[in-house]
């Protein structure tokens, strides 16, 4: 991805049998369906971590690079790129 970005972001998800499903997200003014995890990791932050997901989003023909921080339950976009 080679859009560097790291703002904030209001995260829609919940937990289904352990795992993590992201719906969807806002940024700015535009909110951005989540079709697909791609891939997760986590990293150590100080005392906590920070989990860190892959997403792609079909309809805004997009993908994401979406991190949680534990610390604070805060959720930053850290990273995106468009594709066709």
């Amino acid at each position: 991805m080679n859009r560097q970005v790291s703002e904030a972001v209001e995260v829609i998800a919940y937990f289904h049998n352990l795992h993590l499903e992201i719906l969807r997200f806002k940024w700015k003014d535009d909110v951005f369906n989540v079709t697909k995890i791609n891939s997760q990791w986590r990293i150590p932050a100080q005392n906590s971590y920070e989990y860190h997901f892959t997403v792609t989003c079909d309809k805004q023909n997009i993908a994401c690079e979406l991190a949680f921080h534990m610390s604070d339950f805060k959720w930053e976009l850290v990273q995106y790129d468009c594709y066709n």
